[in-house]
């Protein structure tokens, strides 16, 4: 996460939640040091190669601050972490049986020792296929780069207004097709993505899963956040002050519920706040995250956890309470 996305205190908080059990406290230190130093080459190697002007947020946002959500909202973002909640479980566990089903598949587990080099192919050459801009991809932005795709998602601005200007207008077009409107563009992009990520990370390649739910989360509150928008067109009223919608909050929260609720971390409302470079929406986030977290831990285990299992590493195992006295 630190070279990734310049996170160095985030990550390293990151990793201590994804930690099974246990976590070495003499290492917190040693955690730290690489994640700055990491994070500081990555940020100076942006500007010195031009690809930023000066050290900035990766996905910074521009959210109204004096009132950037209204409190009778903090119900719709409440039902976000509900949902994330329970389609994160969900996905752990479509993630699993998939995996497991391929195990236990003698045809296919036969392909695979025969061809272990084939499969890697024939899964990208589907993927990439089935994603490009002449195919499914035409309705998923995929002629944007993943920094694109959640700057846009991010963005303070109504996809749906009328009074957009040539930028704004230039990045919606990517989820407006002809023949499709954004909502069932970003709803196919969130099916497509959960799906094309659970085959991928079955791939023997080191694959990454935070980024791929991350977006997933993004995409379904930015349906959210556009939904309002629609509802409420003139926004909240609280009491002389009416409050515009702005649906690159609900985009922001809904990243870090999905998140969160798949990787069982509250670290990952942190990870949100530094790659956009604003706490405004820090109670709604901290409202999904916790939300989410609390109901997909009674449901699954996190993804981190359902891979050591099926993997069948070994564990500590977890430290199990006792009433004082005994």
């Amino acid at each position: 996460l630190a070279w990734v996305f310049s996170l160095p205190f985030p990550g390293v908080l990151f990793s201590i939640e994804v930690t099974a059990v246990y976590f070495a406290v003499r290492n917190y230190w040693r955690g730290f040091f690489a994640a700055v130093i990491g994070a500081l080459i990555f940020r100076l190697l942006s500007v010195w190669f031009a690809e930023e002007e000066t050290l900035t947020a990766l996905f910074r946002t521009e959210f109204v601050v004096d009132f950037p959500f209204d409190p009778q909202e903090l119900l719709v973002f409440f039902l976000i972490g509900v949902f994330c909640g329970f389609s994160g479980a969900f996905w752990v566990w479509l993630h699993r049986r998939y995996v497991i089903w391929m195990r236990n598949s003698k045809r296919l587990s036969a392909f695979l020792q025969k061809n272990r080099f084939l499969y890697p192919g024939l899964v990208a050459l589907f993927i990439s296929g089935i994603t490009s801009p002449l195919a499914l991809g035409q309705f998923m932005a995929s002629d944007q780069t993943n920094h694109d795709q959640l700057t846009t998602m991010f963005g303070n601005f109504t996809w749906t207004s009328s009074d957009l200007n040539s930028q704004q207008s230039a990045a919606v077009r990517h989820w407006d097709t002809a023949g499709s409107r954004i909502f069932l563009n970003l709803t196919i992009y969130v099916i497509a993505t959960g799906l094309l990520s659970i085959l991928a990370s079955t791939l023997p390649v080191p694959s990454g899963i935070f980024i791929p739910v991350f977006k997933m989360g993004a995409a379904f509150g930015r349906m959210v956040g556009e939904g309002m928008a629609l509802w409420f067109p003139h926004g909240v009223t609280l009491g002389d002050h009416i409050n515009p919608i702005q649906p690159g909050g609900y985009s922001v929260v809904g990243a870090a519920a999905f998140a969160g609720a798949v990787t069982h971390t509250v670290s990952v409302s942190v990870i949100v706040f530094e790659l956009t470079g604003q706490i405004t929406h820090i109670l709604p986030v901290m409202i999904g995250v916790l939300v989410s977290n609390a109901i997909a831990q009674v449901l699954q285990p996190s993804i981190y956890d359902s891979i050591i299992q099926i993997k069948k590493l070994p564990f500590l195992p977890d430290i199990v309470s006792s009433k004082s006295g005994k």
